[in-house]
């Protein structure tokens, strides 16, 4: 109770946010007046911007009886926005480029005005003379606003603010709502928050270790147009949707996993996409969406992923777009036939139903922003939320990408099937604002079942993602700038095969196009390049029937050396994947036949660097009963790839070690792998290649990877020319010097890239 205010201790919880949240909004529209904030885009504060800020006027300050604001008001009301692109100030003038948008329809002008010992005034003078150019390209003249004009214009010639929205920048509500920072800030939190509660329910319901342990899924929540707002891997709601066209209605759940027939919107029929269409007031506002991968769909082999495919008919069951619900209504039918045909009924059916589940909980969060802002609000938000990151994204595509193409390839080691390897090749290169991404000149598809259909709107999104966490991590990841990206993807190749090509392994090829990216990403600006990771997705199956007479089957996604990077070593034993994590031992343990004898970092196997690269992880399991095991893998041949300098990392490597002793090695992709009580697979996956000369590695760095069984001594004193006296490791200043000269002195220059032994053609030192 509050003893100062008893009536406010009464209060419902909702009464004190709302009363809250008015003092909060007078607060902050005081500030916006006296500090002349004139945009309304929410990003990190920059220096230019703080140098520009005296330069902003009040947004209430009008210039004349024909202001240009009030004019618009009085012609269009709601209908109109605008927005401030850029502006500076030099030479005593001020000038600025500004978009208006009537009805849909945009134009763009300069304005400029001199400043006079005022430039906050002349800002808004630039402003207006830039509003009045674009309202005359839409056949609007307004009278009074060329620069003489405006600058007779005096404070006391001025009337009082208008009721209408004075700031140029706000937008303007069909309903007459406007868009103000602070409910951007408010609606794109509570985006990001409802996109991880639909995680968190979704873990916390599913039964299979994959989603519920590794977190092998993926949200989403879009606005009407299917453009996601918030989530990881792009929109692929308007693919989804094209293939087969329903009338939606509030309550339905839409279920599909066929990559064919959705322009690849899930690469292999593993994944099972959720799709919930989300109503405001009789109106479509959004969809929310999940995919997550099913521990079983049929198919030959247990886990639904046979190494030995020649077609996605014998991968299992391929589902088209369905009602999986309808107004609220099961399709009861259409369930029974799916969970028939999988190994793992209760666990599929769990999942899905958590998928379901997580989707709601970003439907209500949706339906309750649309309650306390207005649909009309909410809307805005989105719209301002997708073109923020489109101007993000044309600053990082100029300042990054090459005007000339440039090109990279790498390999995938092989199909499973006795073919390989097979190239992949991906020319870069920019035109004004824009980015091109041509794979012309990637291998023909696979035989065997790596070819990986890739969705075109995923593919923008992951280079979105890649261009943003390299060079600018604030930025929201939304599908705000696909129109930026223009994507070749050759049909009948590795990236875009034919039906009915099989894809149950394609993360191999998911995974090395990351190495590609960065490969032609990194020629025009090689200081913010990454070598290469572990290029692949190691997975680990293992069925059959434990002691007590109980089928049982595992999936486990293993993770290998992350690159070195410009900001330093790459991690060891970690995930590609955003948000995934491992299992842990305990749960491995405590419900499958198996015991966890080793999970260790693999000395040496990093490339070696400035940056050194993360360490593949070995694993060893002894498995207690009688099944069968499955290995997915690659970069078993084709090492990753060091730059500027760093060393290539080790490979993958897999063995078979019998109850009585007897090793043998398993090749990279296999099924069917028969084991007995006290059999135990090693697993070793390959490093990450290393970033800049080894040879300018920090001695004391060396020195503790040494002593945290990172590293030997060998390597040491071999790549890094680094030499340890004794148990404690001291480093021999003097002999370390004289090391490092010697071997500067007579070695080569250091290649651009170092691919070390590889496959395909290519040579040590080659830059692809």
């Amino acid at each position: 109770m509050n003893e100062q205010n008893p009536e406010r201790g009464r209060m419902s919880l909702d009464d004190l946010l709302q009363s809250n949240k008015a003092q909060f909004d007078k607060v902050f529209a005081t500030q916006m007046d006296e500090t002349g904030l004139l945009s309304s885009n929410h990003r990190p504060t920059t220096a230019a911007d703080l140098e520009s800020a005296s330069m902003a006027a009040s947004p209430t300050a009008s210039i004349n009886v024909d202001d240009v604001t009030a004019h618009l008001n009085a012609r269009y009301g709601g209908a109109w926005s605008s927005e401030i692109l850029e502006h500076k100030a030099e030479r005593g003038g001020v000038s600025v480029l500004v978009k208006l948008t009537v009805d849909g329809v945009s134009k763009m002008q300069f304005g400029s005005a001199r400043a006079n010992g005022d430039t906050g005034k002349a800002l808004q003078r630039a402003t207006d003379d830039a509003l009045a150019k674009c309202a005359a390209m839409l056949g609007d003249e307004i009278p009074g606003t060329s620069d003489a004009a405006v600058e007779a214009a005096t404070p006391r010639q001025r009337p009082a603010p208008q009721a209408a929205p004075a700031n140029p920048t706000a937008r303007a509500a069909p309903g007459g709502g406007k868009l103000d920072v602070v409910s951007l800030d408010l609606i794109e939190n509570s985006l990001r928050n409802a996109r991880h509660e639909m995680d968190a329910v979704l873990f916390r319901s599913a039964m299979s270790p994959v989603i519920r342990e590794q977190h092998d899924e993926y949200p989403m929540i879009t606005d009407p147009k299917g453009r996601m707002i918030v989530g990881q891997f792009g929109s692929y709601v308007p693919e989804m949707l094209k293939s087969q066209s329903f009338d939606l209605v509030p309550g339905d759940v839409i279920l599909q996993n066929d990559p064919f027939q959705c322009g690849g919107a899930v690469s292999h029929i593993n994944d099972w996409i959720i799709l919930v269409p989300v109503f405001f007031q009789g109106g479509l506002v959004g969809f929310t969406s999940m995919f997550g991968h099913m521990m079983d769909v049929g198919g030959p082999v247990p886990g639904s992923m046979p190494t030995a495919a020649t077609s996605i008919f014998g991968e299992g069951l391929r589902i088209p777009p369905i009602k999986l619900y309808e107004a609220g209504v099961l399709n009861q039918a259409a369930l029974d036939l799916i969970m028939t045909n999988t190994r793992t009924p209760e666990m599929n059916y769990s999942d899905l139903m958590a998928i379901i589940a997580g989707c709601r909980a970003g439907e209500r969060r949706v339906i309750e922003l649309c309650e306390r802002f207005g649909a009309d609000i909410y809307a805005q938000a989105c719209d301002a939320l997708l073109e923020r990151t489109e101007r993000a994204m044309r600053t990082l595509i100029v300042q990054n990408l090459p005007t000339e193409p440039q090109s990279f390839e790498d390999y995938v080691d092989d199909d499973g099937c006795g073919n390989g390897p097979f190239k992949m090749k991906l020319t870069v290169w920019r035109e004004g604002e824009h980015a091109f991404f041509d794979w012309t000149g990637t291998a023909a598809q696979a035989p065997g079942p790596i070819n990986f259909y890739l969705h075109d709107g995923m593919f923008k999104m992951f280079i979105g993602v890649y261009m943003i966490m390299v060079f600018d991590p604030q930025i929201l990841f939304n599908d705000g700038f696909y129109d930026l990206i223009h994507v070749t993807l050759p049909k009948g190749t590795l990236v875009q095969p034919d039906f009915p090509a099989p894809l149950g392994c394609r993360t191999h090829t998911l995974s090395r196009q990351f190495d590609v990216l960065g490969g032609a990403l990194s020629h025009n600006a090689p200081d913010m390049a990454t070598a290469a990771g572990y290029g692949s997705s190691p997975h680990f199956l293992y069925s059959g029937t434990d002691r007590n007479g109980r089928g049982f089957q595992l999936m486990e996604i293993l993770y290998g050396g992350i690159p070195g990077r410009p900001i330093g070593d790459g991690m060891d034993g970690h995930s590609w994947w955003p948000l995934f994590e491992n299992i842990p031992t305990e749960y491995l343990e405590t419900y499958y036949p198996l015991v966890i004898e080793g999970y260790n970092s693999v000395m040496d196997t990093g490339g070696a660097g400035l940056h050194r690269g993360g360490n593949g992880i070995e694993k060893v399991y002894h498995v207690l009963a009688e099944g069968d095991v499955s290995i997915h893998d690659d970069r078993h041949e084709s090492q990753p790839w060091g730059i500027l300098g760093g060393k290539p990392g080790a490979v993958s490597a897999k063995w078979l070690i019998r109850k009585g002793g007897e090793k043998s090695p398993l090749p990279s992709k296999i099924d069917n792998v028969r084991v007995q009580p006290g059999d135990r697979v090693v697993f070793r996956t390959a490093g990450g290649g290393g970033w800049g000369d080894p040879l300018e590695r920090e001695p004391g760095k060396v020195r503790k990877d040494v002593a945290r069984r990172l590293l030997t001594s060998g390597s040491a004193r071999d790549d890094y020319g680094v030499v340890l006296q004794g148990a404690e490791l001291t480093v021999d200043l003097r002999a370390t010097q004289e090391l490092r000269e010697g071997t500067k002195r007579n070695r080569r220059p250091l290649p651009m890239f170092d691919f070390g032994a590889r496959r395909g053609g290519v040579t040590n030192g080659s830059s692809g």
